[in-house]
């Protein structure tokens, strides 16, 4: 086990609960083995969060919020230029949480992507209220994009969307494993606009 960081037991609980959640998931991350990695009391819980429900809105809102804020400017950004397509919506919403340097920035999008299809119903509560005013937006671009779509094909379009934007970020490795590819030599600047490219030639033809 990596030796935690210096820094206020706060911080290394938060710390030791991103590195728990990433190995175990949700329901099996539990406030002991937290405090174990982090070097911590459980007396540090107590002081800072109410519970583990309290501890992981704070651990996730620390990776959606960069990620969402991000999102948000790249459709600020195509609002104002008055040149909204399907594609440059898909492509600004999959780069905000695919794109970026360093190992922080991977393991925080490795975080977003699997709170985001963890099984745990308190994981979902969470989740849920954190993503849902991003994925109204997308929802609502989107729907200015493809007027002609019907409701069931729009639906199945969004699922598409999202299924394709999701599953890279939190099965990628395993599936790189399984088909021998080396995940690290992907570009994810092409990457992005390559998915962008996919998917629009399916949900538009």
């Amino acid at each position: 086990m990596a030796e935690m960081p210096e820094g206020s037991s706060r911080d290394r609980f938060l710390i030791a609960a991103d590195d728990q959640f990433i190995e175990s998931g949700y329901d099996r991350c539990t406030i002991r083995a937290i405090a174990a990695r982090a070097g911590t009391s459980l007396a540090s819980l107590s002081r800072n969060w109410s519970g583990k429900q309290e501890l992981f809105a704070e651990v996730f809102r620390r990776h959606f919020d960069p990620i969402h804020a991000a999102q948000n400017a790249g459709f600020d950004a195509l609002e104002a230029s008055g040149e909204l397509s399907a594609r440059a919506v898909i492509a600004a919403f999959f780069g905000s949480a695919m794109l970026g340097e360093g190992a922080d920035v991977q393991k925080s999008h490795r975080i977003y992507s699997l709170a985001l299809v963890d099984p745990s119903e308190e994981a979902r509560v969470i989740t849920r209220q954190l993503a849902e005013p991003v994925r109204r937006r997308l929802i609502g671009l989107l729907r200015q994009c493809l007027p002609d779509l019907n409701e069931a094909r729009f639906f199945l379009a969004m699922n598409v969307v999202l299924g394709v934007y999701i599953y890279p970020l939190a099965r990628g490795e395993r599936l790189a494993g399984v088909m021998g590819f080396d995940l690290a030599s992907l570009d994810w600047n092409e990457a992005v606009g390559m998915l962008a490219d996919m998917v629009c030639r399916g949900i538009e033809g």
